[in-house]
């Protein structure tokens, strides 16, 4: 194919959002998406914080708990993402996974704020780290799905990768702010919850697509 010239004044020209009268759908997985990287990050970014001061371990057992936290999360992420595509494909669905997975980030969250303990937080690398294991596979199918205009994919996700940046820098602030405000980390775990609950609903207000 020809080469499309462009200038950086095309460019500018070109980057515009889609309307959001024509384009709600992609608008709700770009909530999902900001939701889902909020919770995440709030909770994963002080992992370490949370198990000495929360959990109030040590600094070395504190060190002991993450390096087995890591390796429950890689186990779970990866069998996650390898059996939750053939499945999608399988039931023709992308929200179907996206919201469970949403729930299941949701619970395994859930998990050390009832239980303040090393097998709350292994909880929640299991379950939690599952359910982002399966988002993860099937949440870019699904904005695939939602795009407006096929013809500039590329702009269409560049911009849902926006949602992915804003999560990840609001989470964390969050979570300081919580625990600087409240001096303890309990109502960084509501918050994430109630985001990632939000994600879950987000995709379910999806109406185009499965």
């Amino acid at each position: 194919m020809e080469r499309t010239k462009m200038t950086l004044k095309d460019l500018a020209v070109s980057f515009h959002f889609p309307k959001f009268s024509t384009s709600r759908d992609f608008y709700k997985a770009f909530g999902c998406r900001v939701c889902m990287l909020l919770s995440y990050q709030m909770i994963s970014v002080y992992q370490l914080y949370i198990v000495e001061d929360y959990v109030h371990q040590t600094k070395t057992e504190a060190a002991g708990t993450i390096a087995t936290m890591s390796i429950i999360t890689m186990v779970v992420s990866l069998t996650a993402s390898l059996i939750s595509g053939p499945i999608s494909d399988k039931m023709h669905t992308h929200k179907v996974p996206v919201i469970i997975a949403s729930l299941l980030f949701a619970i395994g969250t859930a998990m050390p704020w009832i239980m303040p303990s090393v097998t709350g937080m292994y909880l929640y690398a299991g379950i939690a780290g599952f359910g982002y294991g399966v988002y993860s596979a099937i949440d870019q199918a699904l904005n695939v799905d939602v795009l407006p205009n096929k013809e500039e994919a590329g702009k269409g996700l560049g911009i849902l990768n926006l949602a992915t940046t804003l999560g990840q820098a609001v989470g964390p602030t969050i979570t300081s702010v919580v625990k600087t405000t409240t001096g303890t980390y309990t109502p960084a775990f509501a918050i994430s919850i109630v985001m990632a609950v939000c994600a879950a609903v987000f995709v379910l207000r999806i109406q185009k697509v499965k």
